[in-house]
């Protein structure tokens, strides 16, 4: 059994971590009896056995601890190797070669030669030692023979048929070409028998490679025959692994409670011998563990402390600390810098499950090039297994944890597409309002201006005639006025002089009306600068009412974004606290006292965090404008539709949902099209437009949703509130039905 790197190292783990079993390690290699019995007798009856499974189920654990100490009790000598393909590697032959040499002065075997210039087959039949012992040649991990053998320019073509061919000779015993002509033309004679050999072989390799091995059968036809593929291991062999390695730190109960960690199924009863559990996952979650108990005081594992650590925990733990060691391994460039700070975490969620929630094979791509490093560690860390070209996930037990995270993630997308929608509508709505007024004030200045000039012009021409009449009329009074002495002086016509006079009284009652038209339009003419200045001031106003305006559009969020802010700096403390605490125990506490004071003060932190998540949440919940229709009253009928609605994550279920229900018709294609997606608004109109769709009823006393005499057929069920899910269901008869369980979780966040 493979396992993972535990997330403390500590030496007085029960579990090894990410190394593989050795031989020295075969009393606490548990859980894989049968498979080693069966091997062991492939082994015994073939001259060759190919033994292949996926990445992770252990191959290397089962070969070492297993077969290898029970192969040494029936006198053979195991060899395993492992080919390098180096630039500065020797040739393979030669490394085999050395792998002999160095195994048998390891056991301290007497030999009359080491293996040297003869080919393999003519050492393993001159050499007096494979006549009592059984030499067994391992190829570990053999399927580096396709992989980097490819990728090195040091291990050509040529290298790679004389390394089969000498395999071939092995595994087939056949006499080498270049010694036929010397063994059965020249009739030398022959020291030794040729026509037996004691020789076993063993190629270990993941099973997505079986078919470059195939192309090999027409060399060495031996591989079609004696066949292992090693499984995941079932829930038996994990109980075993759990009881016999934690022994009496673990009772029965609760080592079947950690089994049950490894299924997504809600079935508690599901039978152990159909579960399929990745040695590696498991090796993980119990080195989790082991870790905790350890620095709990070294206690055994009660049922108080399991409660302290529930399966999303540890699987949280695990898959954060991989993901976040593979993202620092990813080399960013620009395009990712500036989208996503997690790109591995993106890659997981979108391209390794399925909308449902299903993992699935995904062919890696040019554009995966950027994350190829980071897939690299998830591969090391048995999280993703790949047979090439694909990855995939190698257990559905990380796909909730997966579909959640990219659930939360898309919702913080669509928040902030739908806070920047709203910031870029109403900087519209300012930048229309702006032009508007700018325009309007713009034609008032340009029509009121325009006319005072006019007024202006005309009343200064005005002006200038009426001077020209007073400056007349002064002339005419002064000549009158003149005569009028003259007159007087001489007396010579007495007539005249009142007849001037009546003149003169005339001319000044002229002036006196003149002028006091030349102070009307002078009062004119400052009314119309004081209405063309009140117009300038207006329009200068405005203008400053659209800047303040504007700036009041930037600190508009403010006040939605206030417990957001709050959050974040909270978030950011609560993480800093939670690396600090980590930190120490990974540095290890100076006593047992110091770190229950500190675990105390943490989980007192870690509860304040949760309170505040859910204050959050429920925050974002009440902005959401969650719809208040009025709530029909329940109907009584024989043919309704009950929704089957739960919590996985255990949440109360409200009583004021909207939901409606579609028929699944042409008619409303379009609708349920547009209805599926997540978002932050719900388009009511077009819902209730749908043909025969039908509003749920909250029935309190049954605390159930249900829909009023709906016929069978296909529905679309849309639940409308923050973020709220769709699911196509059938109504298969007449009759009251209740429809298939549907999770909304995602909608009470």
């Amino acid at each position: 059994m493979e396992n993972i790197v535990p997330l403390q190292n500590s030496t007085d783990s029960l579990f090894i971590g990410l190394q593989s079993y050795t031989e020295a390690q075969s009393g606490i290699f548990y859980g894989r009896d049968e498979e080693t019995s069966r091997l062991t007798s492939l082994i015994e009856a073939n001259t060759l056995t190919i033994v292949f499974g996926k990445s992770g189920t252990g191959k290397t654990s089962l070969l070492n601890a297993g077969v290898f100490p029970r192969m040494r009790k029936d006198y053979c000598l195991p060899f395993r190797i492992r080919l390098e393909f180096g630039d500065d590697s020797p040739d393979l032959v030669t490394q085999i070669k050395n792998t002999l040499q160095s195994e048998i002065d390891k056991y301290g075997f007497k030999v009359e030669t080491y293996p040297g210039s003869e080919t393999l087959w003519e050492y393993f039949h001159i050499e007096q030692l494979w006549k009592s012992i059984t030499p067994i040649l391992i190829f570990d991990q053999f399927e580096e023979i396709f992989t980097l053998a490819k990728k090195s320019s040091r291990f050509g073509n040529e290298q790679l048929v004389a390394f089969w061919e000498e395999l071939a000779d092995l595994v087939e015993n056949s006499i080498p070409e270049k010694l036929k002509e010397k063994f059965l033309n020249d009739k030398e004679r022959i020291d030794y028998s040729y026509k037996n050999q004691r020789l076993k072989i063993l190629f270990s390799f993941r099973e997505e490679f079986l078919p470059e091995f195939e192309n090999i059968t027409l060399k060495i036809p031996s591989i079609k025959y004696s066949r292992f593929r090693l499984m995941p291991m079932n829930g038996n062999q994990a109980y075993e692994v759990i009881t016999k390695t934690w022994k009496d730190n673990i009772d029965k109960a609760l080592a079947h409670k950690i089994v049950g960690f490894f299924s997504n199924e809600d079935n508690p009863n599901k039978s152990y011998d159909v579960m399929e559990i990745e040695p590696s996952l498991l090796s993980q979650v119990c080195s989790y563990l082991d870790k905790e108990r350890l620095l709990a005081g070294g206690d055994k594992i009660s049922a108080e402390f399991l409660s302290k650590y529930p399966r999303e925990i540890i699987l949280r733990s695990i898959y954060d600390e991989v993901l976040t060691e593979g993202n620092q391994a990813v080399n960013l460039n620009d395009h990712a810098q500036k989208n996503s700070l997690k790109p591995l975490n993106e890659f997981v969620e979108d391209k390794l499950i399925t909308d449902e929630g299903y993992r699935i094979k995904y062919a890696l791509r040019e554009v995966d090039e950027n994350v190829r490093a980071g897939i690299e560690v998830l591969k090391e860390k048995y999280l993703v297994r790949d047979d090439g070209n694909s990855v995939e996930l190698t257990h559905d037990v990380l796909v909730p944890l997966i579909k959640s995270d990219r659930e939360h993630r898309r919702q913080e997308i669509a928040m902030t597409a739908a806070r920047q929608k709203a910031r870029k509508r109403a900087r519209q709505i300012i930048v229309a309002a702006l032009f508007f007024s700018l325009v309007l004030a713009g034609l008032i200045w340009f029509f009121t201006t325009k006319k005072a000039r006019n007024d202006k012009a005309m009343a200064e021409k005005e002006t200038l005639q009426i001077k020209q009449s007073i400056k007349d009329s002064s002339i005419k009074l002064d000549s009158i006025k003149k005569q009028i002495s003259t007159y007087s002086v001489n007396k010579s016509d007495t007539n005249m002089i009142p007849a001037l006079l009546k003149k003169n009284i005339v001319l000044d009652s002229t002036i006196s009306a003149l002028n006091k038209r030349i102070e009307e339009l002078t009062a004119e003419l400052g009314g119309n600068k004081n209405f063309s200045d009140s117009i300038n001031n207006e329009l200068r106003y405005n203008s400053e009412a659209v800047a303040r305006l504007r700036q009041d559009s930037i600190t508009s969020g403010n006040n939605y974004t206030e417990l957001n802010n709050k959050y974040t700096v909270l978030n950011t403390d609560y993480t800093n606290i939670k690396n600090d605490y980590t930190t120490i125990k990974n540095d290890n506490a100076s006593s047992k006292s110091d770190y229950n004071a500190l675990k105390n003060k943490y989980d007192q932190l870690n509860a304040d965090y949760g309170r505040l998540q859910k204050e959050y949440a429920d925050y974002k919940l009440s902005k959401a404008a969650l719809v208040t229709e009025p709530k029909p009253s329940v109907p009584v009928d024989n043919n309704s539709l009950r929704l089957n609605l739960y919590s996985s994550k255990n949440e109360e279920i409200r009583d004021n949902l909207v939901i409606y229900l579609i028929p699944d018709i042409a008619a409303n294609k379009k609708i349920i099209k547009d209805s599926r997606v997540y978002d932050n608004h719900y388009d009511f109109a077009g819902l209730k437009k749908a043909q025969g769709a039908k509003i749920a009823t909250f029935d309190e006393d049954n605390n159930v949703y249900s829909f009023s005499d709906v016929a069978p057929g296909d529905y679309f069920v849309k639940i409308c509130a923050y973020y709220g899910p769709y699911k196509m269901i059938t109504k298969k008869g007449t009759g009251n039905e209740t429809a298939p369980r549907i999770d909304i979780s995602e909608i009470l966040k």
